[in-house]
């Protein structure tokens, strides 16, 4: 985090559960991220939530995944709601079995902690997943198409020729742009132009912030995002 990150802490148990049954309203996922090993991130769905318990329900990972979670001894429980990154703490991760469906049941925490900008995981994307932006070049109104180098949920970068980036100076927004991502997305949204950098002579990279997103938009690219995320791992 920057110096001008701001972290606010949740405490009352009324935020806490407006926090979570948002999040499980709209069908939101969880980052299990284990304390000391931060590049082992393991996305899992919110398939459950009992304000009256004060549990919530989570979809266990394949086996391999669950033998490394439960071997942390602390685990950092992370999801993006209302676009804003926002973690908790668990200190072990209790198995629930019904059936042959397996769970991690997680009470409520005490606190939630919450990042006030828009910061969400950026995931490459893999080899064999095309990613692109259709968007209008700002001063001629030609179609060009980009490709998407790695994707949050607030924003990508986008590779373009130097012929593409006329009129795509920092603070330009675009709209509308098509964003679209091998069976995973086909949206149409805004997007502004907030850095650019040139890797080669013939390739330039645009990093670009996701605009006035629906909701929908938001929670789609967010499930985007932990699937790629997914597929990087295997």
């Amino acid at each position: 985090m920057s110096q001008a990150d701001v972290v606010i802490s949740a405490r009352s148990p009324r935020v806490i559960d407006k926090i979570l049954a948002r999040h499980f309203e709209d069908r939101g996922h969880f980052w299990l991220i284990p304390e000391g090993d931060e590049s082992y991130q393991v996305a899992v769905a919110m398939v459950g939530n009992d304000p009256d318990r004060r549990k919530i329900l989570l979809d266990q990972p394949d086996v391999i995944h669950a033998k490394h979670l439960h071997a942390a001894d602390r685990i950092r429980v992370q999801a993006v709601v209302d676009q804003l990154v926002s973690w908790f703490y668990v200190d072990h991760l209790k198995a629930k079995v019904e059936g042959d469906d397996r769970y991690f049941e997680v009470p409520y925490p005490t606190q939630i902690d919450r990042l006030q900008r828009r910061n969400v995981f950026r995931v490459g994307l893999p080899p064999d997943v095309v990613g692109v932006v259709e968007f209008f070049q700002p001063t001629t109104s030609t179609l060009w198409v980009g490709r998407i180098d790695d994707l949050s949920a607030g924003g990508c970068a986008i590779a373009l020729r130097p012929e593409q980036a006329i009129g795509l100076d920092v603070g330009v927004m675009l709209s509308p742009v098509k964003l679209c991502i091998d069976g995973l997305a086909d949206i149409s949204i805004s997007m502004i132009i907030r850095n650019q950098r040139i890797i080669s002579p013939g390739e330039w990279i645009f990093g670009v912030e996701f605009a006035n997103l629906a909701p929908l938009h938001a929670q789609q690219l967010d499930r985007v995002v932990m699937r790629l995320q997914r597929m990087m791992l295997g």
